[in-house]
C-alpha cells in the first residue's frame, strides 16, 4: 500500500460511535506508544552518556516506568493496554483488519504480534503485582534463546537465516512505510499531514535497530559464536562502542520516540479497527 494524493482529511474517530473493537485497538495503541517512546529515551541515554545502567528494551522500559513516581499504577495501565493490543491482534488474525490487507501473510504477522504483546502484557502486569520488580533482562533472554538454538542440528545456520529474515523485515518496513507511507492508508489525515511525516521518521529510523540486531545474528551464525548474537539492548550497547555508534544510537532513539508518538496519533486518527 502507498499513500496517494487522493486521500482527504476526515474527522477523527475515537468517539462515542466507536465499536468495542475500535476502543480496544485505540487503548492498545497508546500502550504501544508509551513502550516505544521509553525505549527511545533509553537509547538516547546510551548514545549520549555511554551509560548501560538501563537497557534500551521492553524490559528496560518496564523498569524505567516502575522507577517513576506512581510507577506501579503506570505498570498496570501499560500492561492492560498491551493486553488490549494483543487481544485486538487476535481478533484481526481471525476476522481481518478493515483498513489493511487481509492476506495470509498479514494475518500471520498479526498472530505473531498477538503473542509478543501478550507476553509483554504479562511481564508488565506481573511486575505491577510484584510492586515494580521486573524479571530477566533483554540480554539474558537473548543469550538464553540463542544458546538453545545453537544446540539444535544446524543451529548456527538457523540463527544466520533468522538474522537475514530480521534484516529483510526491516528493509520491507523502510520501503513500505518510510518511503511509500503505506501506514497512512489507516489514518483519517491528508497526505501532507505532520502525522505522516512522523510515521515515516518513526518507521524508517526504528528499522535501523532491527537491521543492527539482524546483522549481529548473521555474524553469530556464520562465525559459530553464539555470544555475538544480542537482543535489542545488547545490540545498541555494542554499537555504542563503535566510532559511528553515537550517531546511529541517536537516530534509533529518535526513531523509537517518533514511532511512539505516531502510535498515539494512530490511536486517535485510525479510520477503523
Amino acid at each position: 500500500m502507498t499513500a496517494t494524493s487522493t486521500r482527504t482529511p476526515a474527522p477523527p474517530s475515537g468517539g462515542a460511535g466507536d465499536t468495542w473493537t475500535e476502543r480496544l485497538a485505540r487503548f492498545g495503541l497508546m500502550g504501544k506508544g508509551v513502550l516505544h517512546a521509553v525505549i527511545g529515551l533509553l537509547a538516547l541515554q546510551i548514545a549520549f552518556s555511554g551509560s548501560s545502567s538501563k537497557e534500551a528494551s521492553s524490559q528496560g522500559a518496564l523498569q524505567w516506568i516502575a522507577d517513576r513516581p506512581l510507577g506501579v499504577p503506570a505498570l498496570w495501565v501499560v500492561g492492560l493496554s498491551l493486553l488490549a493490543l494483543a487481544a485486538w491482534r487476535v481478533i484481526t488474525t481471525v476476522n481481518g483488519d478493515p483498513v489493511e490487507h487481509d492476506e495470509g501473510w498479514y494475518r500471520a504477522v498479526w498472530a505473531f504480534q498477538a503473542l509478543v504483546y501478550g507476553a509483554l502484557a504479562v511481564a508488565f502486569l506481573k511486575a505491577a503485582m510484584d510492586g515494580g520488580s521486573s524479571g530477566s533482562s533483554d540480554k539474558d533472554q537473548a543469550s538464553s534463546a540463542t544458546s538453545t538454538v545453537f544446540d539444535w542440528p544446524g543451529g548456527r545456520w538457523i540463527v544466520a537465516l533468522a538474522g537475514l529474515a530480521v534484516i529483510g523485515l526491516a528493509v520491507h518496513l523502510i520501503v513500505e512505510h518510510a518511503v511509500h507511507a503505506g501506514f497512512a492508508d489507516r489514518l483519517r489525515v491528508s497526505e501532507g499531514s505532520s502525522v505522516v511525516t512522523l510515521g515515516r521518521i518513526g518507521y524508517g529510523l526504528r528499522s535501523l535497530a532491527y537491521i543492527l540486531v539482524g546483522a549481529l545474528l548473521v555474524q553469530a551464525g556464520l562465525a559459530g559464536e553464539e555470544q555475538r548474537a544480542k537482543g535489542l539492548s545488547g545490540a545498541l550497547e555494542s554499537a555504542a562502542d563503535e566510532t559511528w555508534g553515537t550517531a546511529l544510537l541517536a537516530a534509533i532513539g529518535v526513531g523509537f520516540i517518533a514511532y511512539g508518538a505516531y502510535c498515539f496519533a494512530e490511536a486517535k486518527l485510525r479510520r477503523s479497527a
